[in-house]
């Protein structure tokens, strides 16, 4: 089971037809994430995305609130695509289509594509953040992951790592500064068009220690030494600065993500169980 229930996933795209007004409309459903479901929505005057959250979204900390808040703010920076309907009861939101291409894992390494990644998060760092939005803290949200594991009775490992995670939360020092973060910053989430990268799927964005954004991206793609180099130089120097601290945060950010695909699964998702032994074995080394 994956995305929205079809549905609810219908009602959705009928109620932003009517909303928005489209005329007679074609309705293309797209390659979804695990938890959600989207389509793309044309007429002769507008070429729009919805995007509906799954039943399970809530149980992995997906915050609609904070969602529809941080894209439309990065999307006021040209950093997304802008938002034109929202509706965080339903989990809704539907935003401009954005022509481009995600990158493939090849590209992820290419340093020209770091460097301009590097860049791209700078300038999400750089913005205010909407008030109002809670802190997003990767080892409060993993440990909260472990923890539900653990009592779920999903084997020795997430209690082990529960307690090798609070320790090194409590060593590891808070962020010298709280930043507009997007924290999901997988390649499925970027579209580069050649000229400009924008992110989508902002459910797991709001403020937060800007090393675990650059944390989650080097581990998600298994970034090497000089991938690293490129990304932290098109960060610009305080992203050198930072380069300890978001070596910490990879181990940190390694349990977030193992915890969630485990979190998924007892949400009853079909997750990568590939992907999920892997971190398993990497996190118990």
């Amino acid at each position: 089971m994956s995305g929205a229930p079809p549905d609810r996933l219908s009602s959705a795209v009928a109620s932003a037809i009517a909303a928005l007004g489209l005329e007679h409309p074609a309705v293309e459903p797209l390659a979804g994430g695990v938890a959600n479901a989207s389509v793309r929505i044309r007429d002769a005057r507008q070429d729009l995305v919805l995007k509906l959250a799954g039943d399970g979204t809530p149980g992995l900390g997906a915050r609609a609130e904070s969602e529809i808040a941080m894209q439309s703010v990065a999307a006021a920076a040209g950093l997304a695509p802008a938002v034109v309907l929202a509706d965080p009861t339903r989990g809704l939101i539907v935003a401009r289509h954005a022509s481009g291409r995600m990158p493939t894992a090849g590209e992820m390494r290419d340093p020209r594509l770091l460097r301009r990644l590097g860049a791209w998060v700078a300038r999400l760092h750089a913005l205010a953040t909407p008030p109002g939005l809670p802190v997003v803290d990767i080892g409060a949200r993993a440990a909260q992951y472990l923890d539900r594991l653990a009592g779920a009775d999903r084997g020795a490992l997430p209690a082990t790592l529960l307690a090798s995670l609070e320790s090194r939360r409590r060593n590891l020092p808070g962020p010298a500064r709280v930043t507009a973060c997007h924290h999901d910053l997988h390649r499925r989430n970027l579209i580069d068009d050649g000229a400009r990268l924008l992110a989508v799927d902002w459910e797991y964005a709001g403020p937060g220690d800007p090393a675990a954004d650059l944390a989650a991206c080097i581990g998600y793609h298994a970034l090497g030494r000089d991938a690293i180099d490129a990304l932290l130089a098109g960060y610009g120097p305080e992203g050198e600065a930072m380069r300890q601290r978001i070596g910490a945060l990879g181990w940190i950010f390694d349990c977030l993500w193992y915890g969630w695909n485990g979190v998924a699964a007892l949400e009853g998702l079909a997750i990568d169980g590939a992907e999920q032994a892997a971190l398993a074995a990497r996190l118990a080394r």
